[in-house]
């Protein structure tokens, strides 16, 4: 993969899980925002992404938004697809 892809899909997670902290805590449009953080998440990742999905269990939508799930999964990809 090269660095400029690479460094594109980080931004990419980074901008999503920042905003995922702000307007994803809102009730019922937060769980919408994590569906599509999943499909973001698959996109980006590949089947990694769908871990990104535990995210819609919490229907408080209170505090999935502390855990950046999205950028996680693109480092952990990172270290271990090598």
């Amino acid at each position: 993969m090269g660095i400029i892809k690479t460094t594109i899909k980080l931004i990419l997670s980074i901008v999503f899980d920042v905003t995922d902290f702000f307007i994803g805590r809102i009730p019922v449009f937060g769980t919408i925002f994590d569906i599509f953080g999943g499909i973001l998440a698959i996109f980006l990742w590949g089947s990694n992404g769908a871990i990104q999905f535990w995210e819609v269990i919490d229907i408080t939508d209170q505090f999935d938004g502390f855990i950046p799930t999205v950028t996680i999964i693109g480092i952990a990809s990172l270290i271990f697809n090598r």
